[in-house]
């Protein structure tokens, strides 16, 4: 934890302008929260619940969507606890995974339309 505290210290010191993310899973409160506020220091903190939740949403018929919105509104709860950013990581199509457009219902016109929802609710 200090490791990571007085990095983002030295960072912040040494290279005015640098931005570190953090890639952390745990709901560890802080991360994202300056040193001086009990925080590691980091800038950003990835949401991988986020990724996780609308991700299953996408995969969905958008029949059965209706069921399951609470996919995309869960974040919401938790989104002002950090400075999150929203990521679509490396992790999710190695390995065998399937790509994000691969992953999408339908023919490829609906995977695309999906692809590009999902991409126009990332941004929104």
């Amino acid at each position: 934890i200090e490791f990571l505290r007085n990095t983002n210290r030295i960072l912040g010191e040494q290279v005015p302008g640098a931005v570190s993310m953090a890639e952390e899973s745990t709901d560890f409160a802080g991360v994202s929260r300056p040193q001086d506020m009990g925080g590691l220091g980091f800038w950003y903190k990835w949401n991988l619940g986020w990724m996780h939740d609308t991700l299953d949403y996408m995969k969905l018929d958008p029949v059965h969507r209706q069921y399951h919105h609470d996919k995309l509104t869960f974040g919401m709860l938790y989104n002002y606890t950090e400075n999150f950013v929203l990521p679509l990581s490396h992790d999710e199509v190695v390995h065998g995974k399937k790509s994000i457009l691969d992953r999408m219902p339908g023919d490829a016109w609906q995977k695309f339309a999906n692809l590009r929802a999902y991409y126009g609710w990332m941004w929104a």
